[in-house]
């Protein structure tokens, strides 16, 4: 199984980039794989969206709200 482990969106000249950084685990509980990683840029209006209002959120935390 795969397990994500962190997540970060940057924005970029591309627009809005996910990374995903994973573990693999067998069965067994034995990391396969540990800090895999994956970029994608969010295409995805939905996630866009998402995306958007975790932004705000973290901007009203800054700023006291």
């Amino acid at each position: 199984m795969k397990r994500v482990t962190s997540m970060t969106v940057l924005t970029t000249a591309e627009g809005k980039r996910l990374s995903v950084t994973f573990s693999e685990i067998d069965e067994k509980g034995n990391i396969i794989r540990e800090n895999e990683r994956v970029n994608k840029v969010v295409v995805d209006q939905a996630a866009l969206s998402n995306v958007k209002e975790l932004e705000d959120f973290a901007q009203r935390i800054i700023d006291g709200e």
